[in-house]
């Protein structure tokens, strides 16, 4: 589902907390970051994971196995406050670092499982260090291989601490060292609006109240978030939660794959009844939310429960997409070899049907027209019409996406084995083709075009890339962080841009970031077209 964030702009001061200017940093303020090691395991993340042997969950993450003897490094400047080579007894030494970011914020990186060797020391108590200077060396402590385990905390600066305890670390004063170090590589770059951070972690896309505050739903939990970090209230729902939209006056509406509907209005109980159907998410249109049902049918229903108009289905359970542009519903479902594809009103009344081939996606325009790319032929809807726009060459693959910007031109990611990007003008002639800077995944990247000045996708594995719309050039990458395998997320990914480039951007983690697009793309041609 696409929403425009037109109150973007109103919104920064409720997200964005003036920023305090450190008064005092006896070494110096943070304004790079990095990993203690460098080739980290990637997608191995064990923070918080809970472990029986050692009766609790993890406060940090474990990196560097069987590396002995390695070099650790500071992550950031800062000042050492713990240095003992003995710090964890026969689990070897610690040292920890005191860092004081820009925004006055002080956090304390933990290095532990170290020792020293003939070249290697530990670092003083009150001593200085900078980004990159060793600290110790990868240790082998007594119960397990040799490995770092690594920290970022915002307390116990003198104490080796306890490496796992019962509770959620996040809730307790430690970080996620992985997601931190993501957020403020985001931070420190002049494209840094605002952010929000969550104790657990989303398993649909995060929702923006008009109040500025966040809405997440965690598995059964729905939790109300002021940003940066401060929990609100938390409802537990009767089971895993698949859908979750903004209502107007500041309330939110949760769908269950149990069918169990909720409308909250600050934690609070609005209403509350059932809606059976697949496993698919709901739609918002004003008042209206609107579900998928059994058989491939649609149900609306007002926000107190209200059945306002149902819609018989085409047989199917298999919802290949189901979405908004704000004044029609799209939605495809998979049957007989191939896909139908309905637009239908806001009251339920079917405007177009139409039946595409199995790897066909849609995409609004809009300006009421939608997309869409069926195998090798991209085709515009208007009114209950198809008409063809272009011929992309090779076929769609099954993670093709698609996408639109407000002139009107199309951009096309085929998903195929030569991972190819382009783009047409309305009238469908070829505007640019380039190769992807990543192979085919087993999602598409979300697509988004904003004020048409850049394109910007955001794939699976968390990169956000930023091309210049008028020529398919690279302009920038930014990685954020998407959680480690077993706890990622990719359904919870997010991606809205608005006219003026304010981007929103969630890779399916724990933390949201807002960004400014014209300091991401820098100056680009496409931005003097309108």
């Amino acid at each position: 589902m696409r929403i425009v964030l037109a109150i973007f702009a109103a919104l920064l001061t409720a997200v964005v907390p003036a920023q305090a200017q450190p008064t005092t940093a006896p070494c110096g303020v943070v304004d790079a970051i990095d990993f203690p090691i460098d080739d980290l395991v990637k997608g191995y993340d064990d923070f918080s994971l809970y472990r029986p042997r050692f009766g609790g969950n993890h406060t940090g993450v474990d990196i560097a196995f069987d590396r002995w003897g390695d070099p650790v490094r500071a992550a950031a400047r800062g000042r050492v406050t713990y240095s003992d080579i003995a710090g964890w007894d026969s689990e070897k030494g610690v040292v920890i670092v005191e860092h004081t970011f820009p925004d006055g914020s002080i956090a304390y990186s933990l290095y532990g499982h170290m020792e020293q060797t003939d070249e290697i020391f530990f670092p003083s108590v009150g001593s200085c260090v900078e980004r990159g200077q060793i600290v110790g060396a990868v240790g082998w402590p007594s119960r397990g291989r040799p490995h770092l385990h690594y920290e970022i905390r915002d307390f116990l600066p003198d104490d080796g601490g306890p490496g796992y305890i019962t509770g959620n670390p996040l809730a307790e004063g430690w970080y996620n060292p992985l997601d931190f170090t993501a957020l403020w590589r985001a931070r420190l770059t002049p494209a840094f609006v605002g952010y929000a951070t969550f104790e657990l972690v989303p398993s649909v896309p995060p929702v923006h109240m008009d109040g500025g505050q966040y809405v997440i739903a965690s598995s059964s939990f729905i939790i109300g978030v002021t940003a940066p970090d401060y929990t609100l209230w938390r409802v537990e729902t009767d089971g895993v939660v698949n859908g979750l939209v903004a209502l107007p006056g500041g309330r939110v509406a949760a769908h269950t794959r149990n069918g169990q509907v909720m409308v909250l209005e600050n934690g609070r109980y609005a209403a509350i009844w059932t809606v059976h159907g697949p496993d698919a998410p709901l739609l918002a249109l004003g008042e209206r939310l609107v579900f998928a049902t059994d058989g491939g049918g649609l149900a609306a229903f007002d926000a107190t429960g209200n059945t306002l108009w149902t819609l018989a289905g085409i047989e199917s359970d298999s919802f290949t997409q189901f979405e908004t542009d704000g004044q029609n519903i799209a939605y495809g479902v998979r049957a007989g070899g191939g896909i139908t594809w309905r637009l239908v009103d806001t009251d339920g009344q079917v405007q177009a049907e139409h039946r595409l081939g199995s790897s066909a996606v849609m995409a609004p325009v809009g300006d009421g027209s939608w997309l869409a790319l069926d195998g090798a032929a991209l085709q515009r809807l208007a009114g209950a019409e198809m008409q063809p726009v272009a011929k992309v060459g090779l076929p769609a693959g099954r993670a093709a996406a698609l996408s639109a910007d407000h002139l009107g031109n199309s951009y096309v990611y085929l998903g195929d084995s030569d991972s190819t990007l382009l783009s047409y003008t309305p009238d469908g002639a070829l505007r640019w083709r380039v190769s992807y800077p990543v192979g085919p995944a087993y999602l598409p990247p979300l697509l988004e075009t904003g004020g048409g000045c850049w394109l910007y996708t955001l794939d699976v594995d968390g990169m956000l890339n930023i091309f210049n719309a008028a020529d398919g050039a690279l302009v920038r990458q930014m990685q954020l962080y998407a959680g480690g395998t077993e706890r990622a997320m990719p359904g919870a990914r997010l991606l809205h841009a608005d006219a003026a480039e304010q981007l929103e951007v969630a890779a399916g983690f724990l933390t949201t970031l807002l960004l400014d697009g014209t300091h991401l793309g820098g100056e680009a041609a496409a931005c003097l077209m309108g």
